[in-house]
Parts: structure tokens; C-alpha cells; sequence
């Protein structure tokens, strides 16, 4: 079980292009990356930016380049040395396996897309914010899973736009064999599963919740947990305190955790691998992780009392009922959830995944960041905005609703080199459906 149907996110990006379509937004072609494409580039980014080679003596950045005529123009570079651009990235050392698998997925098919016209590199990141790496300004980008704080953003040395890039959720899985149909399960109860409140399935809290379920009869709750520090960590126990204050004055959340009983595992595929052997277990992963078969992905209840899988179609309405254009045009981000979001049909264990560039690149790196290459960064991730964060791979971003793509659009359009624009959506071309720049 892979916790995504390839057949309804196949719909869902249908649906996406032609309400994008009928209100302006720009679109690049779509493009389907083969498997072996992307096995060919494991190494690839998951943040695109560029090393600064005065710094690190990586390269020369202000070596030629293709020109980028114009979003989403025709290029044809056969991959050689010196028609190139050569890009190196960072990605958070502890950014979850989904995420890395996305952004390798979407690299290596706008690696091939633009005629092989720029390579991507990655390290690891080192540090806790994931912004460190861009404060040194070895890289131009940093890809978060969480919001940065003003107070991180107040330590880069130049203003940044946040903009909101993509949709995450994470999924409750348990192992209970023979259960007829999905387990529901609320914030509340999940808070006392995790504090030991609530150590049977047979709990009167459960049958409430499962009342045309026949839970398992006196077999204990065994709780699965992650030890390392991980965002996955920090949004579930944001959950658990946003849904009982009780959690929440005892342990409260964040990426490290002192769960208070059951297994702690080094990450999601540890963990998730455990479950499996564990009849009546239960624990949390990144949505998207493939499942055995004996393991089954639970419903959340949200808000409006109703139940909710973790899907493109309930994580994009969770978004629909939180986040709104002012704040993207603003970028502060402090405080933002999408946890137990306003709307029928959303997850509430839904999140923002967000980009942080420099608002003037050329400023930024003092000239040491080509034109060329800023260019090319810009060409990407408004390419991951649009389209191909969606299209690329079966644990892709789920979608942003329609008006934030279009304000991070317009984010994107501001961010300068040397005061001037490094887009110009104005000579760019959708392509249409063809398959060709």
C-alpha cells in the first residue's frame, strides 16, 4: 500500500491545469520522467541552488551558460561541459525520505526536459534550522518543512522571500489484522495512545469512535514513535498539542521528543518496517511511504466531525480553508498551521512546505551568482510551482489551491538580480501540451 492512488493524483493534475488554465496561470508542459531516469540521478537535489565558487573554489559561477530566453524556452545543450549550468544544492540532514524522493523526481525530469542544459548537485545539510547552509550562502535556496521563524530569518544576511511550495501530510498507520474497514481515530485519543492514557483497543474511547467496528478484544496498544530529531516529529506532536491540552502542558512538540512510553526508531522507513511485525500496533509516517500489506492507513476526524484519509483531494482542502493570499503576499509565515483546518473534507494533519530566497540574488552573493544561473533557479521553481511537483512522482507535493499558486507566483516574479527581475513571464510561452520547449 503506497498511501497515494497514481490514478486519483493522475485526476486531481488534470483538474488543476484546467482551472489554472481558465484563470491565467502559466504553465510549462507536462513531462513524465522515466524510472530509470530517476535511478540514473539518485543524487540529485532536493533543493536546487548554487554553490558560491568563491567561497568554496566548487567552480565559476561566472563561467557562460545557456540563456534562458524567456520562461519555459526552447533549449538543446546535449549536456556539454561549458553549454551547461551547474547547480549545487543542500538538503536538510534530516528531511524525510518522501521529500528527498520528490525533489530527485522533479530534478531529473527538469534535467531532461531542458535538454540536459543543467546539472544538479546536493550535500547534506549540518545545521537544525535549515538555513544554514544559506546564510553562508553556499547554496541559494533552502527547502523547509516547517516555517522559519523571524528570529532564523533575522540571522541570513540579506531579506528573503518565504514562499509556500507545496502540500505535505502525515498518515497514522496501525496493524490490526481483520479489521473490517479503516480505523477513525480523533487528536484527542491519538494524545492519550501516545501517553499511555489509552493502552487497549477495546477502550470505551475507541468503540465510541469505532462503533460498527469489532476492535480487537484485551491486545495491547503497542505505540511506535521516532527517537531522532525530524520534522515528521514536529508536526505530529503538533497535533497531539493542538488537540489536547493536557499533551501539551506534559510534552508539548517539537522535532525531538521524549515520548512518554513505547519504541522509539532511528526515522519513518525504521519505524514503518517495525510496525509490520507488531500486531496491534500503531504509529505515524510520512504520507506517501510504501506500506506492506498488513499495515492500514487510519481516518482522522477534523473539525467538522467528519472523517478523513490522508489524500491530494483532502490535504489541498485543508489549505483551501487556512492559508489566503495576503499572507502569502506578506511571507510571515510565524504561527501559520493548517492543523484541524476549517472544511468538510480536510486532513488535519495537513502542512506547508515553504522555499526561502534571497529577495536580490545578485546583491546577495556580491556578484559571485551569474545572472545565467539565478535564471535557471527561477525557471525551476516555478516549474515545481505549477507542475512539476505534481506530475513527477507518486509521493509528489500535493497541490497548492489555485489563488496561493498564483500569489507565490508573484513572489517569485519579485525576486531580483541587481534590481531587476530575474523573470520575465512576459516573453514566456505555456508550450501547451505538446511535450516541447
Amino acid at each position: 500500500m503506497n498511501g497515494r492512488s497514481t490514478e486519483s493524483r493522475e485526476e486531481s493534475v488534470d483538474e488543476f491545469r484546467r482551472q489554472a488554465r481558465s484563470t491565467g496561470l502559466t504553465l510549462p508542459p507536462r513531462h513524465r520522467v522515466r524510472l530509470s531516469e530517476v535511478a540514473a540521478i539518485v543524487a540529485v537535489i532536493l533543493l536546487i541552488s548554487v554553490g558560491v565558487g568563491v567561497t568554496t573554489g566548487w567552480m565559476n559561477l561566472r563561467s557562460p551558460g545557456p540563456a534562458v530566453p524567456g520562461l519555459f524556452g526552447p533549449q538543446s545543450c546535449s549536456g556539454q561541459a561549458g553549454q551547461r549550468v551547474d547547480l549545487q544544492g543542500s538538503i536538510p540532514a534530516d528531511a524525510g525520505r518522501t521529500l528527498a524522493e520528490s525533489w530527485s523526481a522533479m530534478t531529473a525530469d527538469f534535467l531532461t526536459s531542458y535538454g540536459n542544459c543543467v546539472r544538479i548537485g546536493y550535500s547534506s545539510g549540518t545545521g537544525t534550522t535549515g538555513l544554514e547552509e544559506l546564510a553562508s550562502r553556499t547554496v541559494s535556496l533552502a527547502v523547509l518543512q516547517s516555517a522559519p521563524t523571524p528570529g532564523e530569518l533575522g540571522q541570513l544576511p540579506d531579506l528573503t522571500y518565504v514562499v509556500p511550495i507545496g502540500l505535505t501530510s502525515v498518515t497514522i498507520v496501525y496493524n490490526l489484522p481483520g479489521l473490517a474497514g479503516p480505523l477513525n481515530l480523533n487528536g484527542t485519543v491519538l494524545a492519550e495512545i501516545y501517553s499511555g492514557a489509552i493502552r487497549q483497543w477495546n477502550d470505551p474511547a475507541l468503540e465510541a469512535l469505532n462503533p460498527s467496528i469489532h476492535l480487537p478484544q484485551n491486545l495491547a496498544i503497542s505505540v511506535l514513535s521516532i527517537s531522532n530529531a525530524t520534522p515528521l516529529n514536529g508536526m505530529f506532536s503538533a497535533f497531539l498539542s493542538e488537540s489536547s491540552p493536557e499533551w501539551n502542558a506534559s510534552y508539548g512538540s517539537g522535532d525531538t521528543l521524549a515520548w512518554p512510553v513505547g519504541t522509539g526508531y532511528d526515522d519513518a522507513p525504521a519505524l514503518v518496517a517495525a510496525l509490520a511485525n507488531q500486531t496491534g500496533g500503531i504509529g505515524y509516517t510520512e504520507t506517501g511511504l510504501p506500506l506492506t500489506a498488513n499495515l492500514a492507513v487510519a481516518d482522522i476526524e477534523n473539525p467538522s466531525g467528519n472523517l478523513s484519509a490522508p489524500t491530494v483531494s483532502s490535504v489541498t482542502a485543508a489549505a483551501s480553508g487556512s492559508v489566503n493570499t495576503t499572507q502569502v503576499a506578506g511571507g510571515n509565515w510565524t504561527g501559520d498551521s493548517l492543523l484541524d483546518s476549517a472544511g468538510n473534507g480536510s486532513y488535519p494533519l495537513s502542512f506547508l512546505e515553504y522555499l526561502v530566497v534571497y529577495r536580490d540574488l545578485g546583491a546577495a552573493f556580491g556578484g559571485n551568482l551569474s545572472l545565467v544561473a539565478a535564471q535557471w533557479e527561477l525557471t525551476f521553481l516555478w516549474w515545481v510551482l505549477t507542475d512539476g511537483g505534481y506530475v513527477t512522482s507518486p509521493w509528489g507535493f500535493d497541490q497548492l489551491p489555485l489563488p496561493v499558486v498564483l500569489a507565490a507566483q508573484v513572489l517569485l516574479q519579485k525576486v531580483a538580480y541587481d534590481g531587476k527581475s530575474v523573470l520575465d513571464t512576459e516573453s514566456g510561452e505555456s508550450g501547451g501540451e505538446t511535450g516541447e520547449f
